[in-house]
């Protein structure tokens, strides 16, 4: 695992260890913050992001492997197309445009109806909960609730940030791909979008 990946991974085990131990410590007491309570919950969440950060590292091997990338590189490439760039080296175009029509498939998943109202119900949920603690004067509980409305009440917004770059890296595709008349691996185009050949 190269340093970058491995920098990714540990940022991801520290976010959750943090991210565990104040659920642990705020939600686990009954009376008050709970550290030992914090701590037991953020072992929890470390165990399961290492064990999710190795699953996630054979699963990229192995797509790497079949666009002729290492996994370190087939990462670098999912992380431009995350910031909206799309990669210079024409060795890693078939990658770029595999997992660009992978990151559309998912972003039209995020966006069916049912997944709104979900969001939105799971809000919903929250904001209430949060103003019957306000009204019983329990303030700590009510920010916690609050918070966690904010994390579903801004993903549309996360969402349509993902949708503005995967819309610029498809666009540079489409690009690329008419000037050299290269297609995706296999002559296949990604499922939910199509990027001409030059034909």
């Amino acid at each position: 695992m190269r340093a970058g990946a491995a920098g990714a991974v540990l940022a991801v085990v520290a976010t959750a260890a943090l991210a565990g131990f104040l659920a642990g410590a705020v939600f686990g007491g009954e009376d008050g913050v709970s550290v030992l309570s914090g701590l037991l919950v953020a072992g929890s969440f470390i165990l399961a992001a290492v064990v999710g950060a190795l699953i996630w590292w054979r699963w990229a091997s192995r797509r790497a492997t079949k666009v002729g990338l290492s996994a370190g590189r087939y990462v670098r490439v999912a992380r431009q197309i995350q910031r909206g760039e799309v990669p210079d080296d024409p060795a890693e175009l078939p990658a770029t445009i595999e997992i660009a029509g992978r990151a559309r498939r998912a972003l039209d998943v995020q966006q069916r109806r049912l997944v709104w109202w979900l969001m939105g119900g799971a809000a919903f949920l929250m904001l209430t909960s949060a103003a019957i603690h306000v009204a019983t004067r329990e303030y700590l509980r009510a920010f916690q609730y609050l918070a966690l409305s904010g994390i579903f009440l801004i993903n549309p917004l996360t969402m349509r940030r993902q949708r503005r770059r995967l819309d610029a890296v498809e666009q540079a595709l489409s690009r690329r791909t008419s000037v050299t008349g290269t297609g995706s691996p296999g002559g296949a185009e990604p499922e939910g979008r199509t990027y001409p050949s030059g034909k």
